[in-house]
């Protein structure tokens, strides 16, 4: 297994957060939202992704649990783990979620927000499983909020801050971990035949903004990069696409990268 993890900027903790075991990977990316969002709560956002990762892996391990019920239980537990000394109600960490689990001949994955697993198939074709409610959520509500008319970038920001609030954990939202443990149900799931994958990866939004954002590369060249075990090639090309993007508007210019990748050999 190659893991592979970059803070967004020197120096700077990760809210990105890697567990692994025995064929099993989980990348759980800490949402670096304002503390205003999560004033009832004393845990950094990069506590409550390590503790999130690390629970959900434990639960893996029992390969006889679905990974939905394994990660409602590990977001049960984290919360548990903070109920008695935070303000939950008023605000908490979240995250969003990508794992994988090889179950005899099959690689298991789930997906919970925006986070994504990437598929790198034998025959050189690649796909990607994410879930995008988050940006049609946020980017309906937000529209809402404003009206019609032109809008200064600060009331745009802050109406999408306000409709991602809105929306989280709600029907007709989007879904990621936070306190209620019934978000795992929404998560998208499924499994693929090893023989017929080169490599497998679990990714948070940073490592996938290279296709999905910056145009640093494309999927499949994110795939190939990825099969060839190149993954500081695709954390190096992402970087310089960031560094010459000069039109950010709601997105960080940076962002933490978290990659956990299984290869699998063509003799398996």
């Amino acid at each position: 297994m190659d893991p592979f993890a970059l803070p967004a900027e020197p120096g700077r903790e990760s809210e990105d957060a890697c567990a692994q075991g025995d064929g099993i990977a989980v990348v759980v990316d800490g949402a670096g939202l304002p503390k205003s969002m999560r004033q009832g709560c004393g845990h950094s956002v990069a506590w409550y992704a390590r503790m999130l990762a690390e629970a959900f892996r434990v639960r893996l391990e029992d390969s006889a649990a679905a990974m939905p019920d394994a990660l409602a239980g590990a977001i049960a537990e984290v919360t548990a783990a903070h109920r008695g000394t935070c303000d939950l109600d008023a605000g908490s960490p979240s995250a969003t979620v990508a794992a994988w689990r090889i179950v005899g001949d099959e690689a298991e994955h789930l997906v919970l927000c925006d986070a994504s697993i990437v598929l790198a198939r034998r025959d050189g074709s690649a796909e990607e499983i994410t879930d995008d409610r988050i940006n049609a959520a946020v980017g309906r509500r937000a529209a809402e909020l404003l009206g019609d008319g032109t809008h200064a970038h600060e009331d745009i920001a802050a109406a999408r801050f306000r409709a991602l609030d809105e929306t989280r954990n709600v029907e007709g939202g989007f879904w990621c971990a936070q306190t209620d443990p019934d978000a795992a149900r929404h998560a998208l799931t499924g499994r693929t035949p090893i023989a017929e994958l080169a490599a497998i990866v679990a990714s948070s939004d940073g490592g996938t903004r290279g296709f999905q954002l910056v145009g640093a590369h494309t999927l499949e060249r994110f795939a190939e990069s990825a099969v060839a075990g190149r993954l500081a090639e695709i954390a190096g090309e992402i970087r310089a696409a960031e560094e010459a993007k000069h039109d950010w508007l709601f997105a960080k210019p940076h962002d933490d990268i978290a990659l956990m990748v299984q290869r699998f050999p063509r003799d398996r």
